[in-house]
């Protein structure tokens, strides 16, 4: 009698920046890292995706093209998408960790950013070393 072997797959990550060099910069990065990584280019198109169901984590600009970052996540909250959320941010505000904790954002990673830092929030995030 044979049994199936577990199948594991790579956690998955949304990409949501208007930047696209920020999205082919993260693409690449956290797929060298193990990750599969889906991008967009805004929340419109994230939200308009099927993908979105298959994230486990989403990585989410503040400042988008007709929105900001902590709307997209209410909306994703609204539709019963619970998946940990980063907010990233160029914005050197001090009240942006705030601001990203009470819109829901389990963390909050600056720009620029080194690609340790981010990966490793999404490490702690999804358990992934």
């Amino acid at each position: 009698m044979a049994f199936p072997l577990p199948v594991s797959r790579n956690p998955r990550i949304a990409i949501i920046d208007d930047s696209d060099a920020v999205r082919r910069s993260l693409f690449v990065l956290l797929g060298a890292r193990g990750y599969d990584v889906d991008v967009f280019a805004g929340g419109a198109e994230l939200l308009a995706s099927a993908a979105a169901a298959d994230c486990d984590c989403f990585v989410i600009d503040l400042k988008l093209e007709g929105g900001d970052g902590t709307q997209l996540l209410a909306s994703l909250r609204q539709r019963g998408f619970n998946q940990p959320a980063v907010l990233i941010s160029g914005w050197d505000v001090d009240s942006l960790e705030r601001i990203a904790m009470k819109a829901g954002f389990a963390a909050h990673v600056r720009k620029p950013m080194m690609e340790i830092s981010l990966a490793d929030v999404l490490g702690r995030l999804l358990g992934k070393a």
